[in-house]
């Protein structure tokens, strides 16, 4: 950890976008979009951030320097209700990824303001010509905790975010809860790896 600016910031969203904004859905209890607001990138500059130094950017396998959110601090920083435990992305090109509060608490990705002190128009592409921006998800470093079988559990990572989704476990990664056969440890192993490598490539919506 670089630096950490502590200075909490209240969010006036917007209703209507402007380039760059960051969309914020709120989903209703049937999983379905029930509000959308728009926060810039200089208002989210202005919420708690962090600094760290990573060894190699996953994206541009370089060494980089991370300033951004913690996932787990957006929760309260956007006024979620307490139902909601899980914040997906949603990505330019349609790639959905979702971040439940157990993953947030062993692995503390963070929503990427800037790279190597650069704001989003200025940073370097990904390895085979990827945007990176306006938004991304990133991990200051990452050990894997999950090791099943031939399974090991990947960064859950995200590029070209354009907005997050304040949602609850039952509406995104619950679906790959087992109806039945709950107690069964083969079943709930099945559980974790497709929680792990399926949920961000799946349409479980």
């Amino acid at each position: 950890l670089l630096a950490c600016n502590s200075n909490a910031a209240s969010l006036q969203p917007s209703e209507t976008r402007h380039k760059e904004d960051l969309g914020v859905i709120t989903l209703d209890s049937q999983g379905n979009p029930a509000k959308t607001v728009y926060y810039s990138h200089d208002q989210l500059l202005t919420l708690p951030t962090v600094t760290v130094k990573t060894e190699r950017d996953p994206n541009t396998n370089t060494p980089a320097t991370y300033t951004g959110v913690y996932i787990g601090d957006l929760f309260e920083a956007f006024g979620a209700d307490a139902s909601f435990d899980v914040i997906g992305t949603n990505s330019l090109d349609h790639y959905k990824q979702y971040y439940d509060r157990d993953y947030i608490a062993k692995h503390r990705p963070i929503l990427l303001l800037k790279f190597d002190g650069k704001l989003p128009d200025d940073w370097l592409r990904g390895e085979g010509g990827t945007e990176l921006g306006p938004y991304c998800v990133v991990h200051e470093s990452f050990t894997p905790v999950e090791k099943i079988y031939g399974y090991v559990e990947k960064p859950r990572s995200s590029h070209a975010v354009v907005s997050l989704e304040l949602t609850s476990y039952s509406q995104s990664l619950g679906r790959f809860t087992p109806k039945e056969s709950e107690n069964n440890p083969e079943i709930l192993k099945g559980q974790k790896i497709a929680v792990g490598s399926c949920s961000s490539c799946h349409n479980i919506g």
